[in-house]
């Protein structure tokens, strides 16, 4: 589906303030094989969205286990894993066919990627996804891939901060992020466990994190997840990980920060492959802390 001129001319300035309030929720596997998001619905700590990752091909997958949310409309946040945002290059029809046939039958409110280059080739990278350059080449890539994407898909589109573990850059991951929403005013998915990983990794300080530049008031959403610590020596890596409990680091960041976040919609707990307990005490901990402040939007 092409939206035409006039809709797209729309949805590119619509407003932050328009995009609905979710409240928390989590990210988890359709299946809910592990954890079981089901148990989380309709039941303290209740989730109050869904946030479901899914290839372009996997559109029988969706159908088969989340039909009956579809059908009662319970709310769903869709993260693609297909789309290259980092280069301002056309994708291909039937991916952005089958995404969109995603998007028509799931009606999520949004959807939101990592700006990175997710497949070379024929060759889906996953979680080895390559981050782009922080110069103002790429921002300029990503900006008119964001105009060709919200004109190809009929979704809002939100961009997330990838997973960094090297960087080549002229520019801080925040300073790219403040030029891109200067120019194009698109919302934004805040990983702080990319944030943090890609702060130790790049030298900097990862435990009080220099949040100069960064464009907080486009914050759309939030990700936690727990944090992978590997160490070898005096060689320090911090990696992303949804299996684990939330880290300390990314609870504390949040709270510190979330005054700033005017248009916050949604925090999504990432607990795709983690136990039951675990997403029970996360959520528990993330209703504690952060329900009230959405009470705000009533």
């Amino acid at each position: 589906m092409i939206l035409n001129l006039s809709a797209l001319i729309k949805k590119l300035n619509m407003k932050l303030s328009e995009i609905p309030v979710l409240g928390i929720g989590m990210a988890s596997d359709v299946s809910a094989v592990q954890p079981d998001f089901r148990k989380f619905i309709d039941q303290e700590p209740e989730i109050s969205y869904l946030n479901f990752g899914a290839h372009y091909s996997q559109f029988e997958r969706i159908k088969y286990y989340i039909q009956d949310l579809i059908d009662r409309g319970f709310p769903l946040v869709f993260h693609p894993i297909n789309f290259n945002i980092s280069i301002n290059s056309k994708e291909d029809q039937y991916v952005l066919d089958a995404i969109n046939r995603i998007v028509e039958y799931t009606k999520p409110k949004w959807m939101g990627q990592d700006i990175g280059i997710w497949v070379y080739g024929k060759q889906y990278l996953g979680s080895y996804l390559i981050p782009p350059i922080l110069d103002m080449i790429s921002i300029n890539e990503v900006c008119k891939k964001y105009k060709y994407l919200s004109q190809n898909v009929n979704c809002p589109i939100l961009l997330e901060n990838p997973p960094v573990y090297f960087s080549v850059e002229k520019m801080s991951m925040n300073t790219f992020f403040r030029k891109i929403v200067d120019k194009i005013n698109c919302g934004i998915i805040l990983d702080i466990g990319h944030l943090i990983g890609y702060n130790q990794a790049t030298g900097r300080d990862y435990k009080n994190i220099d949040i100069t530049d960064f464009p907080f008031e486009n914050v759309i959403e939030i990700h936690l997840a727990g944090l992978q610590y590997s160490q070898i020596g005096e060689d320090l890596n911090i990696i992303d990980q949804h299996a684990y409990p939330i880290d300390d680091l990314c609870w504390d960041f949040l709270e510190m920060h979330i005054h700033k976040m005017t248009n916050l919609k949604a925090i999504t707990l990432e607990q795709e492959f983690c136990s039951n307990e675990v997403a029970f005490n996360n959520l528990e901990k993330a209703k504690f802390l952060f329900k009230p402040y959405f009470l705000n939007y009533a």
